[in-house]
């Protein structure tokens, strides 16, 4: 058995990859849900649920040891971006202690994918198209500055701050810190956009599968899978240079001479995981089985599309009572109701 331990699985990143990992079955996984919370719909998809705590708590190493010491586990994907900085910095605490491999990126890789204008001044400097970027402070002073403009936090998610000013008069009424805000070019329109996946493992990447997308609160919520050449040449250079090590998510528009230039880095598995997966592109397939020295390679469907939909979860209260009280369960949540039916037990 191949244990995996996923943390955040009450979110759409930890929830997508538990739904990838049950997609597997060549590999004789052992799937282990971590949350702070037992409401978390993502446990009860696993084979094993625990309560962990947050990743600011002083005691979130000492609830993550207490799952490898109980279970065997070979793989830790961290689900949320707040544990993603402190995994990348102790991949190597975690192997020496606990015998378990971090899937994560470096802490450079995540360091520059975080911040959008590390994103754009590492693209410059490796002569790779960028959107160009500078602080809101530099962008006041500039009056050769055209306009329109992407305004948004150098860090931030969700597409929470991000705004379009037309003129002077809306960037300076932007309510955001100078200096730790980017004026960013308006590339192309959303017509344009891709959220794009690839994979590095063992040395190797994988294809690029490059998503045309429909957004809904900051989340893909229809996509479209598209063949383009000159957007995967232009991801797999870019995440080449990165050097990345697990699944690295990048979102880019073209431009009007249909160049493609990268806005944003997700240095991980993606929500749109599992989008890739139902399309012939596991990436959580492909980098087990890469890192193991097993063969895997993706047939994307490039005739399908995917448009997400709301479902419910349907639990005993004692499920959440005993996962509460005892802080770890084995879940049977059984065959649940979908807008396409019931599924056969």
């Amino acid at each position: 058995m191949i244990g995996v331990l996923v943390t955040g699985a009450g979110g759409g990143v930890g929830q997508g990859v538990i739904k990838s990992l049950k997609l597997i079955d060549d590999m004789g996984l052992h799937i282990i849900g971590g949350d702070m919370s037992p409401q978390a719909a993502g446990l009860y998809a696993c084979d094993r649920a625990y309560i962990v705590e947050g990743c600011r708590s002083p005691s979130y190493v000492e609830s993550l040891a207490k799952i490898f010491e109980a279970e065997q586990v070979d793989y830790y994907i961290p689900g949320t971006d707040i544990e993603l900085a402190y995994c990348a910095e102790n991949k190597a605490m975690f192997a020496e202690r606990f015998g378990v491999k971090v899937v994560a990126c470096s802490p450079e890789t995540v360091r520059i994918a975080d911040d959008k204008q590390k994103t754009s001044d590492f693209l410059k400097a490796n002569g790779l198209p960028y959107p160009a970027s500078i602080s809101l402070a530099e962008a006041l002073k500039d009056d050769a500055l055209e306009f329109p403009v992407i305004v948004k936090p150098a860090v931030g998610f969700r597409s929470i701050g991000v705004e379009l000013a037309r003129n002077r008069a809306a960037l300076e009424a932007y309510d955001g810190d100078p200096e730790t805000t980017v004026v960013q070019e308006a590339v192309g329109d959303a017509a344009s956009e891709y959220t794009c996946t690839i994979v590095g493992a063992g040395g190797t990447l994988s294809p690029v599968l490059p998503l045309r997308r429909d957004l809904r609160s900051g989340d893909t919520y229809r996509a479209f899978p598209e063949k383009s050449a000159v957007i995967e040449e232009y991801v797999t250079a870019v995440a080449s240079r990165l050097g990345i090590d697990g699944a690295c998510n990048f979102q880019l528009r073209l431009d009007r001479e249909g160049t493609p230039k990268i806005f944003e880095i997700n240095s991980r598995f993606s929500g749109t995981t599992p989008f890739c997966a139902q399309l012939g592109f596991n990436p959580v397939e492909y980098y087990l089985k890469h890192d193991r020295g097993l063969s895997y390679s993706p047939d994307i469907q490039f005739d399908k599309c995917v448009l997400r939909y709301w479902s419910e979860l349907v639990l005993n209260r004692a499920d959440l009572a005993d996962l509460s009280e005892q802080g770890a369960i084995s879940p049977e949540a059984g065959g649940q109701f979908s807008l396409y039916g019931t599924p056969k037990p």
